[in-house]
This record gives C-alpha cells, sequence and structure tokens, in this order.
C-alpha cells in the first residue's frame, strides 16, 4: 500500500503543477471559458477523440463477464468490449432526447436513463466505463456511488470526466459541466471513491495540445492558441476490493 500512497501523492503533485502552469500560461489576461469559444458539437469531437486514443488499448480481458458502457450514445464501446470477449456488453445511453432503439445491438443491448439511478442488481458487472464528460452527465456523486454499487468485487473500471483545472465554466446558462457536480479538485475523487468502495489506481489526462489540433478550422486557430496546453479530461482508473473473506 506504501506505493499506492506515493502515486496518489506523485498524481496530485502533477495535476496542482497542471493547475499552475495553466494560471501562469494565461497571467492577467482574461480566462475564457471553452464553451465561450467553441460549439458544444465541438467540444464533444475534442472529448471523442480524446477518450478514444487514451483507451485505445487499455481494455482487460472480459472472458465470460458482463461489461457497461455509459455515456452519451449508444454502442460506443459495445464491440469493443464484445472484441475483448465480454459474454455481455450493455450500452447505457445518458442522453435525455435519445430516440435511438432499445434492445439488442450486435449482441451489445441498449438501455437509456440516468447514470444516477442505474437500472441493474449489485455487483453485476466485471467491467465498467463512465464516459461522464458530457452535457447529460447529471449528478456525478450519485453516478459514482451507482457504479460502486453495480461493479463486482474485483471488477476495475474507467470514469472520465471534465477535467477539474480544465477551462469550463462554473457559471452561466451556457455551461457543458453540470452544476450539480461539486468536484473541484482531484483529491475530492479520491474521497469519492472511497465512499463508492471504489479504489484509484491510475489517473491520467487529456489536454488542447497538438495532438488536437488538426481538430481547429482555419476560423478556430485563435481557440485553439487561447486553449493550448488546458487540460481536457481526466480518466480515473479504478478497482473494487473483493470482499475479505470471513
Amino acid at each position: 500500500m506504501v506505493w499506492l500512497g506515493h502515486l496518489v501523492e506523485h498524481l496530485i503533485g502533477s495535476a496542482k503543477k497542471a493547475r499552475v502552469q495553466v494560471g501562469a500560461r494565461t497571467g492577467m489576461q482574461p480566462v475564457l471559458s471553452i464553451e465561450s469559444q467553441l460549439s458544444y458539437d465541438h467540444i464533444k469531437e475534442l472529448i471523442d477523440a480524446s477518450v478514444k486514443s487514451m483507451m485505445e488499448n487499455v481494455f482487460p480481458n472480459l472472458e465470460g463477464n458482463s461489461a457497461l458502457d455509459i455515456g452519451e450514445g449508444p454502442v460506443f464501446y459495445a464491440a469493443r468490449l464484445l472484441g475483448a470477449r465480454a459474454e455481455t456488453a450493455i450500452s447505457f445511453d445518458i442522453r435525455s432526447a435519445s430516440t435511438d432503439a432499445q434492445g439488442d445491438a450486435s449482441r451489445g443491448f441498449i438501455v437509456r436513463g440516468k447514470p444516477a439511478k442505474l437500472p441493474f442488481s449489485g455487483e453485476r458487472f466485471a467491467y465498467v466505463i463512465a464516459r461522464l464528460a458530457s452535457i447529460f452527465q447529471g449528478d456525478v456523486t450519485r453516478a459514482t456511488m451507482e457504479i460502486g454499487r453495480v461493479l463486482a468485487p474485483g471488477g476495475q473500471g474507467v470514469l472520465i470526466d471534465f477535467h477539474p483545472f480544465g477551462l469550463y465554466a462554473k457559471k452561466g446558462p451556457d455551461r457543458i459541466k453540470s452544476v450539480e457536480s461539486g468536484l473541484r479538485r482531484l483529491e475530492d475523487y479520491y474521497s469519492l471513491m472511497r465512499k463508492a468502495g471504489l479504489r484509484i489506481v491510475d489517473v491520467r489526462e487529456a489536454f488542447v495540445d497538438e495532438k488536437t489540433r488538426a481538430m481547429f478550422a482555419e476560423d478556430k486557430i485563435g481557440a485553439y492558441r487561447a486553449l493550448k496546453g488546458s487540460p481536457l479530461l481526466a480518466f480515473f482508473f479504478i478497482y473494487k476490493p473483493r470482499k475479505p473473506r470471513t
């Protein structure tokens, strides 16, 4: 457990350094939120591309187990989960106005609802990927508690959220980060995971950087330059400890 403590300290230190770097870069200039510079469709493209890049080769062998993909849009990762030999892959679509049919989609079932109230029995899934960086995320705290409830002991997963140090508006009608989210620091996620019965084993970050440069058209170069180096997403890789033997 000592190594885990050192890892946590290192990750928190790295994240704080990212926050300082963003502050130093902006200096005394007004800090414009990403929502004020880009449309939600454009932001979603950046988010989806960052998620796909980060999750390229991280799925474990899920042979004989059930897996759950929570996020905006159906069957986003159903095929990948089934490719990892999951017996069942459920895509949980959190879009409030989704018109996609529920049911079987290439052996991956589509279900619609709110992540803060998952319609599944406890300890059902061996793997959960929760793509909560969405305007439909709702209450991240309750969603995390639900993930802890449905994840089986020994199960793994990843929770993806807007980066706590990202340039996201904290007020105003156009903000995309839920007003219900009280997670303002990296440490807040560690506390929340513990309450949900989960442990964070790794944290990774995605930024607006050279990798995303091609996703900005010429008329958006100004926005790219203003946002370059800004934290975009935080990936929390989680594990649910097995219950102690009695």
